[in-house]
């Protein structure tokens, strides 16, 4: 039998009195399911308009990455070899994807085996640098695209302290770290843990306070994101967990993403949905949804999620062959409101 833990004072947010996240009863689990079920959110459907190729085996990550001139290239990544692709694209969306590759385990500056590299998730700043998340070991480096020839400019070793209980254990273990990443303002990292548990962790530098997410407040067009060159030990500062309404949504996550309207998205390979997320509080250890869409008609695993200048979600698929692994879905649901 469990022994009954301390009384503790109670401190809401990702922290307790004593710095770790608070614990959660069954019955509070289960009432808050009650409650989410009640709750109303945007539900909606996605269906397949084309598909496309890339070739890359078993695609892992691709994004959208945003200029300030509405300058988009999409990019991917796959977790068979380290190779980068990346096409122009327009908002006619009506030529040829012609794609350029990159090898990147030959970067100077790269740690990133050649070979079963684990690449899970790729995201972008506006400036042309290129984050690339490995889920084992759990680290990330930053390549710059700009200009001359590509190089790593900087990388991340990602941890979890023991404040976060089971997410901490679990995030120790092969096959249970990071599958989505989205960058956030003051060089501070989002990433997406897919099961045991599924959770959204804020990595940045130790000893700074956690930023969340609040709607529209991802990092914009253009921007830079704001880290030096070199080494970094990245530590977990906030931790949310799906709520029931979530939980319902998504099974497991399997992407991040910032859609052209600067809103958080989300991929769920096991549900076979994308959610959107308009809030994460450093004042709370729940996450939750306001939207989501089923995939309907896509064959396959799907493992990454951009979307297109227009707004419309494009999903990667997990698979040997190459043919048709990056399927687009209609309608828009990240389209950029014109003032």
């Amino acid at each position: 039998m469990k022994k009954k833990p301390a009384t503790k004072k109670k401190v809401k947010g990702n922290k307790t009195a004593h710095g770790k996240k608070p614990g959660k009863k069954k019955s509070d689990k289960k009432k808050a399911k009650k409650q989410a079920g009640k709750q109303g959110r945007e539900r909606g459907t996605l269906t397949v308009e084309r598909q496309e190729s890339v070739d890359l085996h078993e695609v892992s990550g691709i994004c959208l990455s945003r200029g300030s001139k509405e300058q988009m290239w999409l990019m991917a990544i796959g977790d068979r070899h380290a190779r980068l692709a990346r096409v122009r694209l327009n908002r006619k969306q009506t030529q040829k994807l012609e794609w350029e590759y990159l090898d990147i385990a030959a970067l100077p500056g790269s740690k990133i085996p050649a070979s079963d590299p684990q690449i899970e998730a790729i995201c972008t700043d506006g400036t042309g640098r290129v984050l690339l998340l490995q889920e084992w070991p759990a680290r990330a480096e930053l390549v710059d695209l700009h200009g001359g020839d590509a190089t790593v400019v900087a990388s991340f070793e990602l941890s979890v302290g023991e404040d976060f209980r089971k997410v901490a254990k679990e995030w120790n273990s092969d096959g249970s770290c990071g599958e989505g990443a989205v960058l956030l303002p003051n060089g501070h990292l989002l990433v997406a843990k897919e099961k045991k548990p599924a959770a959204l962790i804020e990595f940045g530098p130790p000893g700074e306070a956690p930023l969340g997410v609040t709607k529209g407040g991802l990092l914009h067009n253009g921007v830079r994101w704001e880290v030096t060159t070199g080494d970094h030990e990245y530590v977990a500062l906030a931790v949310w967990e799906p709520d029931g309404l979530l939980a319902d949504a998504c099974e497991d996550f399997s992407d991040l993403e910032t859609g052209p309207d600067g809103n958080l998205y989300l991929l769920s390979d096991k549900s076979r949905t994308v959610a959107r997320i308009d809030t994460l509080s450093p004042d709370s250890d729940e996450a939750s949804c306001v939207a989501v869409w089923e995939l309907d008609g896509v064959d396959g695993k799907p493992e990454g999620l951009a979307f297109t200048p227009k707004g419309q979600a494009i999903i990667a698929l997990d698979q040997k062959e190459t043919a048709g692994n990056l399927v687009l879905m209609t309608p828009a649901i990240a389209a950029r409101s014109r003032k």
